[in-house]
């Protein structure tokens, strides 16, 4: 059993594709894709959106920061970065956890790029200071969960 996903411009050719390949294995047409890897597939004759929406909301409801205050940026505005060597550790495999599910969010919030590569580079040894640049990032990403790419 597996899954396929089909795709391209013309109707004609992928209701083609799909008789062949139904001669061939036992097939059942979903129709239009709704819901794929965590991402919201909205199709219309505008154009297609796609968003993370309830995986960025999965991301703060288990950092806890589903009630929090949203923000206008992903970064402070002249923020500096440096390795905060005397700073307090924190948990690194909760903070690797943390960034590695904003770095999947990247896939449709390309706003959140630069940020989270940023707070990438601290994830061997993550002190306070890089935790709270992640929550500002998190903060960003709950004023903007209704975004997406069209």
């Amino acid at each position: 059993m597996a899954d396929l996903l089909v795709t391209g411009s013309y109707d004609r050719s992928i209701q083609n594709f799909k008789k062949d390949i139904n001669v061939k294995f036992k097939m059942s047409d979903l129709g239009l894709l709704s819901y794929y890897l965590g991402m919201e597939v909205n199709q219309q004759n505008t154009g297609i959106t796609l968003k993370q929406e309830a995986y960025a909301k999965s991301i703060l409801a288990k950092t806890r920061m589903l009630d929090c205050n949203p923000t206008k940026s992903p970064l402070e505005h002249k923020l500096k970065f440096c390795r905060d060597v005397e700073g307090d550790l924190v948990n690194p495999t909760e903070y690797r956890s943390i960034v590695g599910g904003l770095r999947y969010l990247t896939h449709n919030c390309p706003d959140i790029t630069f940020a989270v590569g940023v707070v990438s580079r601290y994830m061997e040894r993550p002190t306070t200071k890089d935790l709270q640049v992640v929550k500002g990032i998190l903060r960003y990403v709950k004023g903007t969960l209704d975004y997406g790419l069209k």
